[in-house]
């Protein structure tokens, strides 16, 4: 509070004023606290779109001051029924990248299966063994320690190779004793085709774009063939184009830290024809710079409100 009342946040947005932020969300419980960091964006910020972003960096020009870019990752529904509105009733556009196997219905995102096994299992105790020798223990006998054990699961999953993952992700089932539902939950489920094609088509222009996610939000670092790799990649963006109608230009790397994007990974984003890509590194983008490996700031709309405002100024990200 003492940085708020003395000028702290109006000194970092000075400071950062030439830097691009790009907002990264998820999920929307409700729409109070995202009407809320809406206002407070049109308040003290410039909203843009991803291609104008692409310009600015391709061309060296610099942006018009304090911008912001908006993007959402996976495609869950709560995105049409609770942020879709808010966002256009307060004209902040934004960006919205889609797992294509995940809307057409042939599986749910395997993190989530993660959450919902650790749950629902009967257990009060859970000891796994990983392909690479690694011996998890969990504690079960709470909602807080199967949160954490789901945590945990998910990111050590994420260290295993992409084949191991899948083998893995498909015992869990049996090691906690718990079936898994063909379908997701309400609480898991992505939006529909026609959702994407109505939002697409009503919203004012640049409202909504739709960006490719991969097909199945593998690591992509964990993928050992390039077939694999381009189809997760270029597949999300012929299967989104196929269904939408419309191009697909933009990109966003599952997990998207440094160890989980290799040079093989950005090329083949550059090969399949996107004209950017975003990362979940923690920071802001300059002009010129590199349109495909773009930087991001993680916040969701139940944040504390000065704690949004310091994202948002990009102070110590």
């Amino acid at each position: 509070m003492v940085f708020y009342n003395a000028g702290g946040l109006r000194a970092a947005r000075w400071i950062n004023r030439k830097g691009v932020r790009i907002l990264m969300y998820h999920r929307f419980a409700n729409a109070v606290d995202l009407e809320w960091q809406c206002r407070h964006i049109r308040e003290f910020y410039r909203p843009v779109t991803l291609a104008q972003v692409d310009l600015w960096l391709k061309s060296g020009e610099p942006p018009p001051a304090n911008s912001i870019a908006v993007t959402i990752d996976d495609g869950y529904r709560d995105f049409g029924e609770v942020a879709y509105p808010v966002f256009v009733a307060w004209h902040i556009p934004v960006t919205v990248y889609l797992v294509s196997d995940f809307l057409d219905g042939r599986l749910w995102l395997w993190v989530d299966q993660v959450r919902y096994a650790f749950q629902h299992s009967p257990l009060s105790r859970l000891r796994i063994e990983l392909a690479d020798g690694a011996a998890l223990e969990f504690r079960l006998e709470s909602v807080g320690q199967r949160t954490a054990a789901a945590r945990e699961m998910c990111e050590a999953l994420k260290r295993q190779a992409n084949e191991t993952r899948v083998a893995a992700l498909a015992g869990l089932s049996e090691s906690l004793r718990v079936a898994i539902p063909a379908e997701p939950p309400a609480e898991y489920a992505p939006l529909g085709w026609d959702d994407v094609r109505r939002m697409a088509a009503e919203a004012p222009l640049g409202a909504v774009t739709f960006g490719a996610h991969t097909r199945t939000h593998p690591v992509l670092s964990r993928i050992a063939g390039s077939d694999e790799l381009n189809g997760e990649i270029a597949g999300s963006k012929q299967r989104i184009e196929e269904a939408v109608g419309l191009p697909v230009e933009h990109f966003c790397y599952p997990n998207g830290g440094p160890d989980d994007i290799t040079a093989e990974c950005v090329e083949a984003v550059r090969r399949a024809g996107f004209r950017t890509a975003v990362t979940t590194r923690t920071g802001l983008n300059y002009a010129p710079g590199d349109r495909f490996q773009l930087r991001r700031i993680g916040v969701e709309p139940g944040l504390d409100k000065l704690y949004f405002q310091r994202c948002a100024a990009a102070f110590r990200v």
